[in-house]
């Protein structure tokens, strides 16, 4: 390892562990105490460090918060390798540090959303009666969701430096979510998602290139760790790249964060985590790989259900599209049934579920009200066009009645 690396590797375990021990570093990257000795002297020479006899401390940034975002960026500095230019900016509309919020580790896609009458068959063509373009990106749709009821949203995203990062920004900042930090990646495209979307039944299917949702590094969600370690819930789901969705989740349970997860796209490196989960809420299909079993009724649900929190879940609440969903909390099954609706486009149905959850229990709705209002919220949702089209609060306590 060169001597650069090894030293952002130093950098990176002091800003999480604010510790770290010159023997357990030499063994951890390999090389002796001396050469260890001198990485952390050369390091200590910025004043942010501290060195005592056998390691280093990381020196308080303030009384009141775990680490000041400024004083973050100057441990971070000199992290931006040639291959990867990265830029930050935050938006606060408000302070999101305060009882109530949210910490939503999202993505962004320009969702390409063609409308059809059937779906093509291998090698067939087919006529779309219409082709739009909408804001999406599970993240994205989960706290545009979110900030329809909670009013403490942080959203954090990685564009590519195109045209289509402009329109993410223009476009998340005219939402009502409160903050954001905005990276960007200039070797890579903001995420774009191709969507067919059935005009007679509603039903989707998509593929996505992730872009520079996939390029997030430890460095990037080091700069958000007082957010992450201070939010009262932390959503993610699986569109950025795994290993730093992994590493974002291990920091949220070293803060006080309730860590909500939904496993789409489905990975399979998923259950290596599961025990670090407070509330998955997978779909149908997602479930079903999770637990290996097959769900065809409620029953099938159940013994899925209860796999998954046998896997070290705390709560697991399946998603059952028009059978509503299941809810096992390791002692009993809820399951709540689905609102009526009529259905134009179900894209973002369940990101709508998750976002509308997550902010129930932000705001202190226990888990079965959050669940019903979260299904509520679902039902209006795929009575409209595009994946991050959200309904207001008035009309779910209106479906609700």
């Amino acid at each position: 390892m060169k001597k650069q690396e090894r030293q952002k590797a130093i950098r990176v375990k002091l800003v999480t562990d604010k510790k770290v021990y010159v023997s357990e570093l030499a063994k951890e990257l390999s090389v002796t105490t001396r050469t260890i000795r001198n990485d952390l002297n050369e390091l200590s020479q910025n004043s942010l460090f501290s060195l005592f006899h056998g390691g280093a401390q990381l020196k308080s940034a303030s009384d009141e918060s775990l680490f000041e975002q400024s004083f973050t960026n100057t441990i971070l500095n000199g992290f931006k390798s040639h291959k990867e230019i990265v830029s930050v900016s935050t938006y606060a509309k408000q302070n999101s540090y305060i009882d109530d919020s949210i910490y939503i580790l999202g993505s962004f896609n320009i969702d390409i959303v063609s409308e059809t009458t059937t779906f093509p068959q291998i090698g067939q063509t087919i006529r779309a009666s219409a082709t739009r373009f909408y804001a999406g990106g599970k993240g994205t749709n989960q706290a545009v969701a979110a900030a329809k009821i909670n009013n403490n949203v942080h959203l954090t995203v990685k564009l590519g430096s195109d045209e289509f990062s402009k329109k993410a920004k223009r476009y998340l900042t005219n939402t009502e979510i409160s903050s954001f930090s905005f990276f960007e990646n200039e070797m890579s495209s903001t995420g774009i998602a191709m969507v067919w979307v059935s005009g007679a039944t509603g039903d989707n299917m998509i593929s996505i290139d992730l872009g520079a949702n996939e390029t997030f590094t430890q460095e990037d969600i080091l700069l958000d760790i007082d957010i992450i370690r201070n939010c009262k819930v932390f959503l993610t789901q699986l569109e950025n790249n795994f290993p730093i969705t992994r590493f974002a989740i291990m920091q949220a349970k070293l803060g006080k964060s309730l860590v909500v997860l939904n496993p789409a796209p489905y990975v399979s490196e998923i259950k290596e985590i599961l025990h670090l989960i407070d509330i998955i809420t997978p779909n149908k299909i997602e479930a079903e790989a999770l637990s290996g079993i097959n769900i065809v009724d409620i029953y099938s649900a159940k013994n899925a259900a209860r796999s998954i929190y046998v896997q070290g879940a705390k709560c697991v609440i399946i998603t059952l599209g028009s059978d509503g969903c299941l809810i096992f909390d390791g002692t009993v099954f809820t399951h709540i049934p689905a609102y009526k609706s009529a259905v134009v486009d179900t894209s973002g149905a369940g990101d709508a579920f998750t976002g509308a959850l997550a902010a129930c229990i932000a705001n202190g709705k226990g888990l079965i009200n959050a669940a019903q209002y979260a299904s509520a919220f679902a039902s209006l949702k795929v009575e409209r066009k595009g994946a991050s089209n959200m309904p207001n609060n008035s009309l779910v306590y209106h479906r609700m009645q």
